[in-house]
């Protein structure tokens, strides 16, 4: 069988800016493989058997490879940069269209697509689900874990208040629903194994589409605004031994903190 896995790159910090066209600005910020995305990569290398193949691809700027190379040290056999300087600014939908375009072209005839469920930079969420319409495939959301099951595959899918299982038919996108802090590192020969592999770019041409498909042109959202919110909280002690005194007491807190 043949796995594609789909990552980001995301900075690692929780104080991010954005220029004027509401886009994340990244430079000079650590970035990491998105955890979502590793914890999607782990559960398919887990179920890989001999004579899969595992390939991982991502779309961003070239020091996007990063990302990649950790994944080919985590045990993924190929990779590709999906890289352009015209992809910058996109929005879910525009790398949606990039992202189904690129399966379209180099994939398709991949058992499963599979994602994390979403980046820890946008959190939108929603690639995995546009990516499944534009390819006209059924999704799997909120995957908890998968198995082989033939020539098919059961997902025990976590919606909260309901869990199920799930056959997910070849072909399908499935998408994690969770984060292990405890993902397995990179061993010593994956690395060395690694560095020998080489990472295939693609770019807008390749992948067939026009300059306002794509990017920032080719996006739908526009961010009006955005703003961070620091929540204070007061910690006091009081003490009150009139019930309704008390009662009084925490209705007027809780008026004044709306």
């Amino acid at each position: 069988m043949r796995f594609a896995v789909a990552v980001k790159q995301v900075p690692d910090t929780m104080e991010m800016s954005v220029d004027e066209n509401g886009s994340l600005v990244r430079t000079g910020v650590p970035a990491i493989l998105n955890p979502y995305d590793e914890q999607a990569l782990a559960e398919v290398l887990r179920i890989r058997e001999s004579g899969d193949e595992v390939v991982v691809f991502t779309m961003g700027p070239p020091q996007a490879a990063e990302a990649l190379r950790r994944c080919l040290e985590l045990g993924a056999d190929s990779a590709y940069l999906i890289t352009d300087r015209a992809f910058a600014g996109a929005d879910v939908y525009a790398t949606a269209r990039a992202l189904a375009a690129f399966i379209t072209g180099n994939i398709p005839d991949a058992s499963l697509y599979v994602f994390g469920r979403q980046a820890i930079d946008g959190d939108t969420g929603q690639v995995p689900y546009e990516v499944a319409a534009l390819l006209d495939v059924q999704q799997f959301a909120y995957t908890e874990s998968l198995e082989r099951d033939g020539d098919s595959f059961l997902a025990v899918q976590d919606y909260g208040h309901v869990r199920r299982t799930a056959r997910v038919p070849k072909g399908s996108v499935v998408s994690f629903g969770t984060v292990d802090p405890n993902c397995p590192l990179p061993s010593i020969r994956g690395y060395l194994e690694s560095l020998g592999r080489p990472i295939k770019e693609v770019d807008r041409v390749a992948l067939g589409l026009g300059v306002y498909s794509v990017g920032l042109k080719g996006s739908l959202t526009r961010i009006v605004s955005t703003e961070s919110v620091m929540s204070t909280r007061r910690n006091r002690r009081v003490e009150i031994s009139n019930p309704a005194t008390a009662a009084d007491f925490i209705m007027t807190e809780l008026e004044g903190s709306r």
